[in-house]
């Protein structure tokens, strides 16, 4: 059968590039890899990221095909020895080993790939290297692959939960993978932390958290062990061989084109380039410096290492009223339901609102003395659990006048409560009565009024963007979320004119009063719930602003500090597993806030004096500055059984709860 000319012209441009063509994408993979993959958790960025993930993906998939085309070609000479290279390349380089934690846990998947394709490739050298001129520098090079691949490997192994026994400083691998911690650990863990300045609590949490996604994502485990120490050297020897041995066979013995030589000579020196650029990853690692491998007068390494930039700095915003209430067209909606795709265009429209700040010191100062002023109250294991319970109630309860307003989180569930003070603090924010709201704290001038429309709007964008964390207090928050945009829709009819001082004014117009909002909406009376907006919302806005008869203005430093209460709470009881999974994808406050806590006690991870000997770890010979843990797989299990036990039980105290609102509020619509 006669075929087009262009299709024989790509055919043949195929058969006679194709190996070449994918060896230079292969090692052009790798070096993207290498250089670009830690800015996933230093930006944050979801195009990076995603770049990231497609490379990271592709690079398996060009090593292992090319692979599998050199098994079915007539392999010559140069091919035999390109092919160790790509088991080089299917080993990876040690910026990153696994994307995710699920691939971790895949490592027994991997052992059996690294096995085949170990057999493939020496399958291919064995075709054509009899008696050839280059067995050795094949053979350096294949020593070489399967160091690095099996390398991969291994730190697939040792990241994964079941064998997670890499030093860790601080308590971060425990809360992770258990068993409880002493309470003397917990103890001294409280005093380092409270001696700090805001600026050292800071480097702290940020280099535990970057010393748990090198110990889950890089070789930096493997090449920092003691095998290591012995087969890196190996390795680098084996490809500088190779380079030699190659440069040192006569141009005629060869019989190959100037561009097969070159390319040679250029996949040579890029493993060797590659292994350079990994060394000054290693020293400039902060697993590095935990383990104290840095000398001390190298000062400037030290400071450098201590002042990078380790995760995005950046804090999320998502608005409810201009994410949600600008809709789609009904058709619209109706053709993605048809065809299930509502999720993604529903993902699709948030992104375009969404924004981001700037992780600030105020920020940071006010968020370290709220934490350690709860942490005062936490001086037992049992305040502490008690205090990690408070979402918001804790602060308001603390004073007599404060107590007005303890309805909007003890009568409301997590969802209800978060969104209520997510409105009320809209109302407030474009409110045109509002003050001056900057105040000093420790030499820090702190702006009460942008924090609190800072977490408000980082905290719905948890809510909307990151569902994972917010599982265990949120169980019911898609269908609050979609009464609340229902009920919005219906008050306005023409919610695309929205902004924020207009729907502030229109809101607070229907005033604080039941029955008056009865009156206005009277298809409510008699009905199981009133709207978050117009009702609960709105008689906050009012309760606050007339705090102390209206004279101070808004309490705006109250309603930061239950916006922290309410951020530590679904901090506190976000799954552990979930919190290791954010410095991968550029990290999160709350996850920097979770660590905070748990350095301070407040948490349901630490042993009471009656717990057993064997479910804790003790605190002897403990430096709360480098506390290395060490667990088995048994206490791995025995720790997962306990926090399965707990969500159990949260969930039942969370369903209780909301039975004990739902009775109240009924009793409530009652009496009007």
């Amino acid at each position: 059968m006669l075929r087009p000319p262009v299709v024989e012209s790509v055919m043949k441009l195929w058969s006679t590039w194709n190996i070449r063509g994918l060896i230079i994408l292969s090692l052009l993979v790798q070096s993207f890899l290498i250089l670009f993959a830690p800015l996933r958790r230093q930006r944050g960025n979801k195009w990076i990221v995603v770049s990231i993930w497609l490379t990271y993906l592709l690079a398996d998939w060009v090593a292992t095909f090319t692979i599998g085309l050199m098994g079915r070609a007539e392999v010559s000479d140069i091919l035999a020895f390109w092919a160790p290279f790509l088991l080089l390349h299917l080993g990876g380089p040690d910026t990153i080993t696994s994307f995710s934690l699920e691939d971790n846990e895949l490592w027994l998947r991997h052992l059996l790939g690294l096995m085949l394709q170990i057999g493939s490739t020496v399958y291919v050298i064995l075709q054509s290297l009899s008696g050839k001129k280059l067995w050795l520098p094949t053979l350096l090079v294949l020593i070489a692959g399967i160091i690095k691949y099996a390398e991969r490997n291994y730190a697939f192994y040792l990241a994964s939960f079941d064998h997670f026994k890499e030093p860790a400083t601080g308590i971060i691998k425990n809360l992770l993978v258990g068993p409880l911690v002493h309470a003397q650990v917990r103890y001294t863990n409280r005093e380092v932390i409270k001696e700090k300045g805001s600026k050292e609590v800071l480097l702290k949490l940020e280099t535990e958290l970057s010393l748990l996604y090198e110990a889950l994502h890089t070789k930096l485990p493997v090449v920092c062990s003691k095998i290591g120490y012995v087969f890196r050297p190996i390795s680098f020897g084996c490809i500088f061989g190779a380079l030699l041995s190659f440069g040192l066979i006569p141009n005629h013995y060869h019989q190959l084109g100037k561009f097969e030589i070159w390319l040679t000579y250029g996949l040579l020196i890029g493993a060797i380039t590659l292994d350079f650029i990994s060394i000054g990853f290693l020293i400039f690692s902060d697993f590095n410096l935990a383990l104290g491998k840095i000398p001390i007068p190298v000062s400037k390494i030290v400071a450098w290492i201590k002042n990078k930039r380790r995760w995005s700095r950046r804090i999320p915003q998502c608005n409810f009223i201009t994410c949600f209430v600008n809709d789609r067209p009904y058709w619209l909606n109706k053709l993605a339901d048809f065809l299930h795709m509502r999720n993604i265009l529903d993902a699709i429209k948030i992104s375009r609102y969404l924004s981001s700040r700037d992780f600030t010191e105020e920020v940071w100062h006010f968020i370290l003395e709220e934490v350690k002023r709860k942490a005062e109250f936490a001086a037992t294991v049992e305040q502490g659990i008690k205090i990690s319970s408070k979402r918001g109630d804790g602060i308001l309860d603390s004073n007599k006048e404060h107590r007005r307003l303890i309805w909007s989180v003890k009568d409301l569930d997590y969802s209800k409560s978060l969104l209520t003070w997510h409105f009320a603090t809209d109302l407030c924010f474009h409110d045109e009565d509002d003050g001056s709201t900057s105040n000093n704290m420790d030499g820090h001038l702190i702006n009460y009024k942008a924090i609190s429309k800072l977490l408000s709007d980082y905290m719905l964008y948890l809510m909307e963007m990151q569902p994972g964390m917010m599982s265990t207090v949120s169980l019911d928050w898609k269908d609050v979320h979609k009464q609340s945009c229902d009920d919005v829709k219906c008050f306005f009819n023409s919610p695309s004119i929205l902004d924020g001082k207009y729907f502030s004014r229109a809101i607070l117009q229907l005033g604080p009063d039941s029955g008056d909002f009865l009156f206005k909406f009277p298809f409510y009376r008699g009905a199981k719930r009133y709207p978050i907006l117009h009702y609960h919302a709105n008689k906050l806005a009012h309760q606050l602003k007339g705090f102390h008869g209206g004279s101070h203005g808004i309490p705006w430093k109250l309603m930061s500090q239950v916006w922290v209460e309410i951020m530590c709470h679904a901090a506190i009881n976000c799954k552990p597993n979930v919190h290791a999974q954010q410095p991968s994808k550029g990290g999160e406050l709350i996850t920097l806030v979770w660590l905070l806590m748990n350095h301070l006690g407040i948490g349901t991870q630490f042993a009471s004096p009656e717990t057993k000997s064997e479910d804790i770890i003790s605190g002897d010979d403990t430096n709360a500055d480098d506390v290395r843990l060490e667990v088995t797989s048994d206490d791995f299990r025995a720790g997962r059984e306990r926090n399965r036990f707990k969500n159990a039980a949260l969930l039942v105290m969370q369903q209780r709860q909301r039975q004990r609102q739902q009775a109240n509020i009924e009793k409530s619509q009652n009496l009007i």
